[in-house]
């Protein structure tokens, strides 16, 4: 989600996937159909990728994650994007005039 609203404190982070967002959007544009682009929009998962991760309190557990980036999948459809309850808050924040309130959220981290 933080291709839509950014964490201040990692602001390159935020910054590249804020660019591969962009570019998701643009190549599915250029493309226009001759290739599916499907962006993924992760919220923050229990993984091992850094130590203690896993664990993390307010991290998706890796199981439940999976679960909802398949699903739209097995019903035979393929979404231009695939999020997860979690990351609309982030994604829909600006349009819905809710970007400081998105962006004091982010900033806690």
């Amino acid at each position: 989600g933080l291709a839509f609203v950014p964490m201040p404190k990692a602001a390159t982070y935020s910054a590249t996937k804020a660019a591969l967002h962009s570019y998701t959007v643009s190549l599915r544009a250029r493309l226009d159909g001759a290739v599916e682009v499907i962006e993924l929009a992760p919220p923050a998962v229990q993984t091992e990728l850094t130590p203690g991760q896993s664990t993390r309190e307010g991290y998706m557990p890796l199981d439940d994650f999976i679960a909802e980036t398949m699903a739209p999948f097995e019903s035979g459809e393929t979404p231009p994007e695939v999020l997860t309850k979690a990351v609309y808050f982030l994604r829909d924040a600006e349009a819905e005039g809710r970007f400081d309130a998105a962006l004091a959220v982010t900033s806690q981290f």
